[in-house]
């Protein structure tokens, strides 16, 4: 860990969506639900005294306002996480762009500040879409927070750095990234920072591995509001398999005891507050070849280099 750096405190980002708007069908309108889990989590986060990162859908915004509002008044980060959900891979470069302006509009109009930060919907910033970082830059974005250092079967670059860089774009530009959690486990990197994972393993497990993250990198955490709500699965008006009702409600009944745990016990800070620890190094991702692209996690850089 380079001279003087210390990562004690968790990075707090919560994706703000519907889940079946965001999940199962992207043409469903955003629901009352999804307004007032947020405004259950701005709750759990007030009484924590906890400030975080919200990436919040454009739709949502759209949708309510007066919830963006009660995010920035409650002195969060407020970041854009995409206008409609529509993955990255499913987009062409003049759409991205349409996107990611409309939804960066709208919240800027709301909040009447600079939007900064952006987490692309289902970290679909992968090798085959990283320019989407020049696009990103283009639209005035200082940072990212998309890609997971990881080889997994959806999303994820191997080889990618643990730690935030500045990432060397086209023409001199530039952009932060700030990658999500992983811990290293039988030789690759594993994701532990999402509320799935932490509503599958026992409390002091999601924070065991948050410490070890810690002690080489910033632990950046991530959830969504409805993953607080118990009963959404059974209550959902619209036609889901059983399968699928099951797998997405499986831990929600004790996850907001967990989440509360986590933050009383380690504390929480806003993706910017993180960024603005230090000057990170340079990385330069066209240098991740096809081939390391392929490999599971060749760990040479030490950028990349994890040491738990």
């Amino acid at each position: 860990m380079p001279e003087g750096m210390k990562f004690n405190t968790p990075v707090i980002s919560i994706d703000v969506e519907d889940w079946a708007q965001s999940t199962w069908d992207h043409s469903l309108p955003i629901t009352e639900r999804a307004v007032q889990n947020t405004r259950h989590l701005l709750h759990i986060l007030r009484e924590a005294e906890v400030r975080a990162t919200m990436f919040v859908l454009g739709k949502v915004a759209e949708h309510s306002p007066q919830v963006v509002k009660e995010i920035q008044a409650d002195g969060h980060e407020v970041a854009c996480h995409g206008y409609g959900h529509v993955q990255i891979t499913q987009q062409s470069p003049s759409e991205f762009l349409d996107d990611i302006r409309h939804a960066k509009d709208l919240l800027e109009q709301i909040t009447g500040e600079q939007v900064k930060g952006y987490r692309a919907p289902d970290f679909s910033i992968i090798h085959e879409t990283l320019w989407a970082l020049d696009i990103l830059e283009e639209a005035g974005f200082e940072y990212d927070s998309s890609i997971v250092p990881a080889r997994l079967p959806r999303y994820g670059i191997a080889g990618w750095p643990i730690l935030p860089t500045r990432v060397r774009l086209s023409e001199g530009h530039s952009i932060l990234e700030a990658p999500l959690a992983t811990v290293r486990v039988l030789g690759r990197n594993w994701p532990v920072g999402g509320g799935g994972y932490h509503r599958l393993l026992p409390g002091f497990a999601g924070r065991y591995f948050a410490r070890r993250v810690m002690s080489a990198a910033p632990f950046v955490f991530y959830c969504h509001p409805y993953e607080f709500d118990v009963y959404e699965m059974d209550e959902i008006p619209i036609s889901v398999p059983l399968t699928v009702r099951l797998h997405q409600g499986i831990g929600r009944g004790w996850f907001e005891g967990r989440f509360r745990s986590f933050v009383k016990q380690l504390g929480g800070q806003t993706m910017r507050q993180m960024l603005s620890l230090q000057k990170w190094q340079e990385f330069h991702p066209f240098s991740l070849s096809r081939s390391h692209h392929e490999k599971s996690n060749a760990q040479s850089d030490p950028l990349t280099r994890q040491c738990c």
